[in-house]
């Protein structure tokens, strides 16, 4: 039986020898069924693990703006930071139950002192935003799971690159740019260019403000632009420029005139993608490089549906049309998931057998033996999958 993020810890207990034997004898099936090792258990207890290959330590935080969240970390050793542009899996433990998250680390790739720089902005109603945002402090321990994501800067650097982002899509774009930087891939005497526009309701809300005014120095083309209407008592800032409002064919030749060979990488709302495919036109909008806060799905169209058998648990039961993620959810399992968005991955499965929907695009697939991302795949007729 697979576990998702809302598996929940042993209650506190005294620590005698009895009760550790006990736990022992009685939780070895459950260490080799979760997918989290059993130090994490064991903490939970009172216990201190020094050597958990799997935590993270905060080593310090810092709310720079009046939303968001910097927390530094040290990463396990033996563990490496994800690609630029990717993401780290944090988990941490609300009322009982490991609630995850997935945030991207503002670092450069060429960080080599084990930490990593993460930004947490508050989302009303958001578990771990408003937790972390409460509770984080130096000596924290947060749990940690596989990097994940879209889109990061491949290995074979792209000559030109222009970023877009807006909102929160700030980290992943800051560490691509920091990497390319620390690189040498462009300023003076380099053959690489690197612009990036930001969005922003306002300038003063975003973080890492110091951090781009030194890309901007070491040869970024970089612009922040403010959605809304400049506050005039605020001061003023060399990054800004002269441009506001959203996303136009005039804010991408002024801060990238050659933006037509770049790769382009995007992170941000819909709002902001719908712009930009607007901008550049259907074929050019195809060759961006997209990183989603969310994913857009559509209902269960009538008539899908069907008898679903979990493979590994032997549990079979009738799909009335939700996602196969809800269906294993209401027939009792716990699979092991992250955003319910399609997004993180977590939840991917292998479909032995059967057809499945996408519900983000309406496709529907049946090649045996495939993963599908069981929080956004509904089942058409009857489905195997290995949960």
């Amino acid at each position: 039986m697979a576990h998702d993020h809302t598996d929940r810890y042993f209650p506190e207990v005294p620590m005698t020898a009895p009760t550790i034997s006990r736990l022992f004898s009685r939780g070895i099936t459950r260490t080799l069924l979760t997918p989290h090792p059993v130090e994490h258990y064991v903490r939970s207890l009172g216990v201190n693990w020094s050597d958990d290959p799997t935590g993270a330590t905060v080593v310090a935080v810092d709310r720079p703006v009046a939303d968001v969240t910097v927390i530094t970390l040290r990463l396990p050793a033996g563990v490496d930071r994800p690609a630029p542009g990717a993401a780290l899996e944090i988990g941490v433990v609300v009322d009982g139950v490991v609630q995850r998250r997935h945030y991207s680390p503002v670092d450069p790739a060429t960080r080599s002192d084990g930490l990593a720089t993460i930004a947490v902005r508050r989302h009303p109603g958001g578990v771990v935003s408003e937790y972390l945002w409460s509770e984080a402090a130096p000596g924290m321990r947060l749990l940690l799971g596989n990097p994940v994501g879209e889109v990061t800067l491949p290995e074979s650097r792209p000559t030109d690159v222009l970023l877009v982002s807006g909102g929160s899509g700030i980290t992943p774009m800051l560490s691509i740019a920091s990497t390319l930087v620390g690189e040498g891939h462009c300023g003076d005497g380099a053959t690489g260019r690197v612009a990036w526009l930001h969005y922003a309701r306002r300038v003063e809300d975003v973080p890492f403000r110091d951090r781009i005014r030194e890309l901007s120095r070491a040869g970024v083309e970089v612009r922040v632009v403010a959605t809304s209407d400049p506050d005039p008592t605020a001061p003023s800032d060399p990054v800004s420029g002269d441009l506001v409002g959203h996303l136009t064919a005039d804010h991408l030749d002024d801060v990238a005139p050659w933006h037509s060979d770049a790769t382009v990488f995007l992170c941000g709302p819909d709002g902001l993608a719908d712009g930009l495919a607007d901008t550049l036109g259907a074929d050019r909008y195809a060759e961006v490089l997209r990183e989603r806060f969310t994913a857009s799905t559509g209902p269960v169209p009538e008539g899908d549906g069907g008898t679903v058998t979990h493979v590994r648990s032997g549990v079979s039961a009738h799909n009335p049309g939700t996602t196969l993620l809800e269906g294993a959810e209401a027939a009792g399992l716990s699979p092991k998931h992250g955003c319910r968005m399609g997004i993180c991955h977590t939840c991917t499965a292998v479909r032995v057998s059967g057809a499945t929907r996408d519900l983000r695009t309406g496709e529907v697939d049946t090649e045996p033996g495939c993963l599908v991302q069981i929080c956004v795949s509904a089942p058409v007729g009857d489905v195997e999958i290995e949960l």
